[in-house]
């Protein structure tokens, strides 16, 4: 159901155009015996749907829904891994996806709101946000107790606890139940609600550090001294999606990014 009512809704110019088109084909109908409306509604209706598809096509789409219960469902997104259909479940399985999958239609979105359902089997859920690229990103990893912020810079991690930025669960989350999860990505804040049905759980902000972070840089494999490089963090805009290191494993379905 939630798949038809976004299609609709994400096709809804084209179905305009549709019923327009009939619209004017009726009233020429109507009017045949007069050859200078037909001649009107000949010109008018084949300009009218041509102006219509062209302006769909070249539109840029306010919201994505990926209902996650298609295998075809995986062509958009790009990363490696472990991020696949699961028959069983009727949705997308996370697991071994190091450094994860992006979604490919919105790298150049910057405030946006990212839903979807979720179950953790093993572990946790990865969830990217603000990737430039794979390893360049936010994570805001979903533990059975709370949300540990992450960021990866070239490659390189720093990691917040969830008791340090105050994103623990006032009750653990279940493995083998689903929740529903919202990120609201907006300028230098996310703000993270995570629900259990219409039950909220969480709903916290988390603001993203400016400035530099710095990384530990070995100049040889036993270097006992290793340099510190300082980072910029610019993650002021970027794509989504999910990253399981290991054995860590969840499933995710009924995607919704849409622009703020």
């Amino acid at each position: 159901m939630k798949k038809l009512r976004y299609s609709l809704r994400s096709n809804r110019i084209d179905i305009s155009g549709f019923l327009l088109a009939i619209g004017s084909a009726l009233i020429a109908y109507r009017y045949a015996q007069n050859q200078q409306l037909l001649l009107i509604f000949g010109i008018l209706i084949p300009f009218i749907l041509l102006t219509i598809v062209i302006y769909s096509k070249i539109k840029d789409r306010p919201f994505y829904f990926i209902s996650l219960t298609d295998r075809k469902e995986k062509d958009d997104w790009i990363g490696r891994g472990q991020f696949e259909y699961s028959r069983v479940n009727n949705c997308f399985q996370i697991t071994k996806a190091d450094p994860g999958c992006i979604y490919s239609k919105c790298l150049n979105w910057d405030n946006y709101k990212y839903r979807f359902d979720f179950k953790i089997r093993k572990a946790c859920l990865g969830v990217i946000l603000r990737a430039v690229n794979l390893s360049n990103y936010i994570m805001m990893q979903i533990t059975e107790k709370g949300v540990r912020p992450h960021i990866r810079i070239n490659g390189a991690w720093t990691v917040w606890e969830a008791e340090s930025v105050n994103l623990v669960f006032p009750k653990n989350l279940l493995l083998e139940s689903w929740y529903k999860c919202e990120f609201v990505c907006d300028k230098e804040t996310i703000n993270v609600r995570i629900y259990n049905e219409n039950k909220k759980i969480l709903d916290r902000e988390w603001e993203i550090p400016q400035g530099s972070l710095i990384f530990p840089f070995k100049r040889e494999e036993n270097d006992p001294k290793p340099m510190t490089i300082p980072f910029a963090i610019n993650l002021e805009y970027g794509s989504v999606g999910f990253r399981n290191s290991g054995n860590e494993k969840a499933l995710v379905k009924n995607v919704l990014i849409e622009k703020i």
